[in-house]
């Protein structure tokens, strides 16, 4: 019984630790994580998605290209790159799923990066645990599962000291009657 607890309290805490590289090891690469959004990238990239953002030098982005840029100061997209007008340093972009482009033309300056890679329906875990509420339930879920590993060997250790005293009482018993 004891090694069906230390698995299970083991596994929990890796796969909360592994969430954890997931959000922020990125970062120190350069590489940000993003929640998506809205569906105008589907199938490419699914609503839920954890998107993983990488800074782009814009000379190097070409048509067919996804790009993440700010549609105004706080709202970032992430649509596919349809034609670049070089002279006026733009993109025309467009969704996956979206029957027409974008109307207004993107601009180098825009453009926040490119998407490197994504983990669909992590996003939806990564917007609870960013907000407050949901980072204190991580952590309180952390420290349970700490405590709980460490209850499971308080438990089974006191079995074990019982189970031995129980046996030297037994040895004792035998020992007096030969």
């Amino acid at each position: 019984m004891k090694k069906v607890w230390n698995f299970v309290t083991t596994v929990v805490l890796v796969v909360l630790l592994a969430f954890i590289a997931i959000m922020y090891v990125p970062k120190l690469f350069g590489i940000e994580p993003m929640i998506v959004l809205s569906g105008s990238m589907e199938p490419t990239y699914h609503v839920g998605s954890l998107l993983y953002v990488k800074e782009a030098d814009t000379d190097k982005v070409e048509v067919g290209d996804p790009i993440t840029f700010y549609l105004d100061e706080s709202t970032l997209v992430t649509h596919r790159v349809v034609d670049i007008d070089e002279k006026n340093r733009t993109y025309t972009t467009k969704g996956d799923a979206n029957d027409a482009e974008d109307g207004t033309p993107v601009s180098f300056d825009q453009v926040l990066g490119i998407p490197v890679f994504n983990i669909p329906q992590a996003g939806y875990l990564a917007d609870k645990v960013s907000q407050t509420s949901g980072k204190i339930i991580y952590i309180v879920v952390i420290i349970v599962d700490l405590i709980l590993m460490f209850m499971g060997d308080l438990i089974w250790s006191d079995e074990k000291e019982k189970d031995g005293l129980e046996n030297e009482k037994s040895k004792k018993h035998d020992s007096k009657e030969d």
